[in-house]
């Protein structure tokens, strides 16, 4: 009887945690660019791909922070280039986010921190991973903490 009730209760454990999930990261990555002509700039994408437990209706992304800086993000379904997001349970979402600097950087790409910021706003919570995603779920706002970026191979344009 015992066994039984602790099988029970981890089940339900298990599975009201699943519902109380709103999203599950499937992966985040982070790629270095530099632009091949003068004056085109360098810089860092930053990409987060999701499945939503909800639709956007209820939840909605909208803040990044990577360290002090923080982007308006929007997201957009795989395959799908328009950023309107508008997406469905279960689909897979994309958030893709460009640390850029305008600045000329001869190459080759020499990574150094110090970029331009593009906006500045500390982030509302203290976090200790590589980023602060923000959300609003039924009209609460929310923040999960991403706890590194997988580094992807550097982008040289022509």
């Amino acid at each position: 009887m015992k066994l039984l009730s602790v099988i029970l209760i981890s089940l339900f454990s298990v599975t009201n945690y699943s519902c109380l999930k709103k999203f599950e990261l499937i992966k985040a990555t982070s790629q270095k660019w530099h632009g091949g002509i003068k004056g085109s700039g360098y810089g860092t994408y930053y990409e987060l791909t999701i499945v939503p437990n909800s639709n956007s209706d209820n939840l909605v992304f909208d803040k990044l922070w990577i360290g002090k800086d923080y982007f308006d993000v929007q997201c957009f379904q795989k395959g799908k280039k328009m950023r309107n997001n508008l997406f469905a349970k279960g689909d897979t979402v994309t958030i893709r986010v460009n640390k850029a600097n305008n600045k000329y950087k001869p190459m080759p790409f020499i990574t150094k921190e110090g970029n331009t910021v593009i906006q500045k706003e500390l982030p509302p919570i203290n976090y200790k991973g590589a980023a602060l995603l923000s959300y609003v779920y039924k009209k609460k706002r929310k923040y999960y903490e991403i706890n590194k970026f997988t580094v992807s191979e550097p982008v040289f344009y022509p």
